[in-house]
């Protein structure tokens, strides 16, 4: 009797444990990504260390835009915490705060666009000088991951809502979801310490 039980129990088993390397290779994969962007960021800082010294280096004040787009930024993640909260109770409510995040980031985006415009009412374009130049291409680069991030919340929060996939496939891709986000906030408020200290 207890070899029939446990022969039968036997296929749940292996589904579940194909589930959780299922759930480990996703994060490994999250995990490998999030690291390939700190080396790209990390020699963007060096050669950004090394070209303070450069003849055209000249410092612009930042707009005031990008302090506030830190906030926002920043209130985004805050919104993802309380989606994870609300995940455990509604999903219907975690997608609306998952929703209310990719909004925040899409203002984001617009507070960026903002940013450049105020620098070249300055004078201040990508060939003028080295600085300028660092400066949009360190927000650009962060620009270009933040509308990564934003495909992969309205995905997270369109199936959150609608309820599309299993729950373990819910759960995983949400996972992921607040681990990229949150990391853009913390690479955010490097690049933006970065540039602000000169």
């Amino acid at each position: 009797m207890t070899s029939i039980s446990s022969s039968l129990s036997w296929p749940q088993k292996r589904a579940d444990l194909e589930s959780t390397q299922r759930d480990d290779l996703v994060q490994l994969g999250v995990w490998m990504f999030l690291a390939t962007l700190v080396m790209l960021f990390a020699s963007f800082t060096s050669v950004y260390i090394v070209s303070r010294s450069a003849a055209d280096w000249a410092p612009v004040s930042l707009p005031r835009i990008l302090w506030l787009n830190t906030a926002i930024l920043v209130a985004s993640s805050a919104a993802l915490e309380q989606a994870r909260r609300a995940r455990r109770y509604s999903g219907r409510a975690a997608a609306r705060w998952v929703a209310a995040a990719a909004g925040l980031g899409i203002l984001f985006l617009g507070g960026q666009v903002g940013a450049w415009q105020v620098l070249a009412s300055r004078g201040v374009y990508l060939p003028t000088g080295t600085y300028g130049a660092f400066v949009y291409l360190l927000t650009g680069a962060h620009g270009v991951h933040v509308i990564a991030g934003l495909a992969l919340l309205m995905c997270t929060a369109s199936r959150t809502w609608t309820a599309r996939a299993d729950e373990r496939t819910l759960a995983r891709l949400f996972a992921a979801s607040v681990t990229f986000w949150h990391f853009l906030a913390a690479l955010w408020l490097y690049v933006i310490a970065l540039v602000a200290l000169v």
